[in-house]
């Protein structure tokens, strides 16, 4: 008898079981999951990711970050508190770039880098914007949001945003709001 009772209590179990996961659809709950905003988690994630190039003799670039994300569906990687150097034939440093959150597209090597940007080129000409942007096809960096450039005599400049070649050579600032000498005085207007 007791047997009996703890029998009819398994099929009771199973057969509920059975009428909630036939009336379950399924694809409903994938669809659901995260929303429309869902992303799906990185193919690949690195700590204390350190990336070399080289040409056939010398070093190019070293690229370091505390976190390394690989998306390769989307082909984008996402790099968190990085510091990146590029060198010169000679092994001098010929700019470094810092922020805390970079985007790379993997098909164009299209970067964008926020918060807390600092890029110096060699010639010892200081960046600092909240949101930089490299387009590796035309060779140049922009900034959409207000920066300060920074020259090795002191002097500074400050703009609404601006775009430039690596060296920091040829650099435009849109909107001039402030700029001043190496003492640190804002230069007059005339």
């Amino acid at each position: 008898m007791k047997l009996l009772k703890s029998f009819a209590n398994i099929n009771l179990v199973m057969i509920i079981s059975l009428i909630v996961f036939s009336c379950t659809n399924f694809n409903d709950i994938d669809k659901n999951r995260g929303g429309e905003n869902f992303t799906p988690p990185p193919e690949m994630e690195f700590f204390g990711f350190r990336r070399e190039s080289y040409n056939t003799n010398f070093k190019q670039m070293e690229l370091f970050a505390t976190n390394a994300k690989f998306y390769e569906n989307r082909k984008v990687i996402e790099l968190l508190d990085t510091r990146t150097y590029t060198y010169e034939s000679n092994g001098t440093i010929a700019a470094r770039v810092s922020g805390e959150f970079v985007t790379i597209n993997q098909v164009n090597l299209f970067v964008e880098m926020f918060t807390n940007v600092v890029a110096k080129a060699s010639n010892n000409t200081t960046l600092y914007s909240e949101h930089i942007q490299w387009d590796n096809d035309k060779k140049y960096f922009k900034s959409p949001v207000p920066v300060r450039v920074e020259q090795e005599d002191g002097s500074w400049l400050t703009g609404s945003s601006m775009e430039g070649d690596m060296s920091m050579e040829n650099v435009t600032i849109y909107n001039e709001v402030d700029e001043g000498n190496a003492i640190g005085v804002p230069i007059a207007e005339e």
